[in-house]
C-alpha cells in the first residue's frame, strides 16, 4: 500500500503532478532521468526522491490499460 507521505512540508504526489503539469513526461522504458535531476536541484535526497519516484511509476495495468484506450478514442474523433 503506498502512502502519500509528506516530504518538506508538500505531499510526494504533488511533485509528480506539478511536473506533469507542467509539460514533464515520464517513460518508465527511457527511464525518468529529467524527473530525477528536477527533483535533485530542489535539494532533496536519495531516500526522498525515491519515495516520489516509486509513487510515480506505479500505476495499476488495469487503469493504465483503460486510459490508453480512452486517449487513443478521443484523438480518433478530432
Amino acid at each position: 500500500m503506498f502512502e502519500n507521505v509528506i516530504i518538506r512540508g508538500i505531499h510526494a504526489s504533488r511533485y509528480v503532478m506539478s511536473w506533469v503539469r507542467s509539460g514533464g513526461e515520464l517513460h518508465w522504458r527511457a527511464g525518468c532521468s529529467e524527473f530525477n535531476e528536477w527533483l535533485e536541484s530542489l535539494g532533496l535526497d536519495e531516500n526522498e526522491i525515491s519515495i516520489i519516484v516509486e509513487i510515480a511509476s506505479n500505476g495499476k495495468m488495469e487503469l493504465e490499460t483503460s486510459a490508453r484506450i480512452f486517449l487513443k478514442n478521443i484523438k480518433k474523433t478530432e
